[in-house]
């Protein structure tokens, strides 16, 4: 049961903090994250209880996340695609902080239910900053979210 190699990715380039693993199924992710010194919250439908992990159950298709905006320094959505979710990634993450993402794309066999177009997963990141993006079968992104400037607002490198 191997980590994601976009976490991997991710994790050098974020500082150890607080992570949401959305969707960990059996938590090779959340494991891996707590393993780089992150302490992490799990979520998913029925997630297993795991060792060192905060483990919650939630509908991610029915229920908003239970959390306070800002409340996280990094957000995973690996292979789970229900497109309000990365809003609420969004609302949750911390100024500075990175969501990491991989979802299939149009051009793999995945049911194109759960499938995003080609440049989309890019698209909903627009306005953060890119930091690692790849997309064939699979569509790959570490996105920042800008962190205020002094004037309140986003500073353009984020």
């Amino acid at each position: 049961m191997e980590r994601s190699q976009i976490v991997a990715e991710a994790v050098n380039l974020t500082k150890p903090g607080r992570a949401l693993d959305l969707a960990c199924g059996l938590g090779r992710n959340a494991i891996f994250l707590v393993e780089q010194g992150l302490s992490v919250v799990g979520i998913d439908i029925a997630p297993p209880a795991i060792e060192g992990i905060d483990t919650r159950v939630l509908d991610l298709e029915r229920n908003p996340l239970p959390f306070e905006d800002d409340a996280f320094d990094m957000g995973c959505v690996i292979h789970f695609l229900h497109r309000p979710l990365f809003a609420e990634a969004r609302r949750v993450t911390w100024p500075g902080g990175l969501i990491v993402s991989a979802i299939h794309t149009v051009r793999s066999t995945m049911n194109p239910k759960y499938t995003v177009a080609i440049g989309e997963l890019r698209s909903l990141f627009s306005d953060w900053e890119i930091l690692v993006y790849r997309e064939d079968e699979i569509a790959e992104i570490v996105a920042r979210r800008p962190s205020p400037g002094p004037s309140g607002r986003p500073s353009p490198a984020g």
